[in-house]
């Protein structure tokens, strides 16, 4: 990285830097999950609420299909004769992310916050070896490029064209994770009370079953043929073109700020750096540099909650994008932002003071 302990440092290896990323993933994904789990309840709920008043484009969702958002059980059409109605809790939407937070806790249970951990600490494995030592890689070889060519603007673009580049790595990488986390935390669990109205309505009561059908839904199986087999599993990177649309500029957003703000935070680059230096001067960093890229990509983070809770065929970015808009409004493109930002600006402090600390220890 950008700072070190001596002048001349001994390369931290691989292991290392893996088990600092590894170590920094996992305090991560327990710590935020709650607030990624209301992000993106909030943004399902938008695309409830979009269907619902565009029912001539007849798109079938998971929205519709099981009890996804706000309520309890989602109908896009009117039930059957004699069939029961939604209950209640379909009236209940989210109007942030307090509100969110809350009532997700009351009504599902506080385990709910934490749904799709499993997979988040899943993901965090491709993660630890791609994602955070590439960008080490990258780093010096981009600066070290610039250095030979003698051009001193390369050490600017250096941050950010490494960040673009190992995030794009680690999106193809984690993206099948990706798609299921984010069923998983839109998929509402069902309260006990009422098991009978919810199997009349329609809903699957048990939260295993319903996360069993939810896990069929991800298209790794049923498919008969080698061509069968070979499209399921590419529907398994559904949504992966709004994932990188999100990302890529995130990481070069995130890095090109976390960069200057560290150098301007710790000692002159060649003097001794305390672990209390390093460590405040990361969290710092990371926090607001991942508050504010959080926050600006949140119209991608929109988009892509949708393709992948969609299971028509997505559209292309800009597409997507415009038709928000134009449907729901510009304030569509940012539901869920202060969620977003919220979650990530401890997630990057945590995984980036405790990676550059350990790093730092190991030196």
């Amino acid at each position: 990285m950008a700072t070190r302990q001596e002048e001349e440092p001994r390369p931290v290896s691989l292991a290392h830097r893996s088990i600092a990323a590894a170590g920094a993933s996992v305090v991560s994904a327990f710590v935020v999950n709650p607030l990624d789990v209301v992000k993106t309840r909030i943004q399902a709920q938008s695309a409830v609420d979009a269907n619902r008043r565009l029912l001539r484009e007849q798109s079938q969702t998971l929205l519709e299909k099981w009890n996804f958002a706000a309520c309890e059980c989602v109908r896009v059409q009117p039930p059957p004769a004699g069939g029961a109605p939604c209950g209640p809790a379909c009236t209940t939407v989210y109007t942030g992310t307090l509100d969110g937070l809350r009532k997700i806790a009351r009504r599902e249970g506080l385990g709910t916050l934490w749904r799709g951990t499993d997979v988040a600490l899943m993901m965090a494995i491709p993660m630890v070896g791609i994602y955070l030592p590439l960008y080490d890689y990258l780093l010096e070889q981009t600066q070290q490029l610039a250095s030979n060519s003698g051009g001193g603007a390369g050490n600017a673009w250096a941050p950010l064209a490494a960040g673009a580049l190992a995030r794009a790595a680690a999106v193809y990488a984690t993206a099948p994770f990706e798609l299921v986390r984010t069923r998983l935390q839109a998929a509402a669990a069902a309260p006990a009370p009422a098991p009978a109205a919810l199997a009349a309505a329609g809903a699957e009561c048990s939260p295993g079953r319903r996360a069993a059908m939810l896990l069929q839904h991800v298209p790794a199986a049923g498919a008969s043929g080698p061509g069968g087999r070979l499209r399921a599993a590419g529907r398994m990177w559904t949504g992966v073109g709004a994932t990188l649309a999100r990302d890529v500029p995130f990481s070069a957003l995130y890095w090109g700020l976390v960069e200057p703000i560290r150098a301007a935070l710790l000692p002159p680059v060649g003097s001794n750096h305390s672990e209390w230096q390093v460590f405040t001067a990361n969290v710092t960093a990371g926090a607001v540099a991942g508050g504010l890229a959080g926050a600006i990509t949140t119209p991608f983070d929109v988009l892509k909650t949708r393709a992948q809770l969609a299971t028509d065929r997505a559209h292309p970015l800009l597409t997507g994008l415009r038709s928000i808009a134009r449907e729901e409004g510009l304030a569509a493109l940012f539901r869920g932002w202060s969620a977003r930002s919220a979650k990530a600006a401890p997630a990057c402090a945590i995984v980036l003071s405790s990676y550059e600390l350990i790093k730092h220890i190991y030196d």
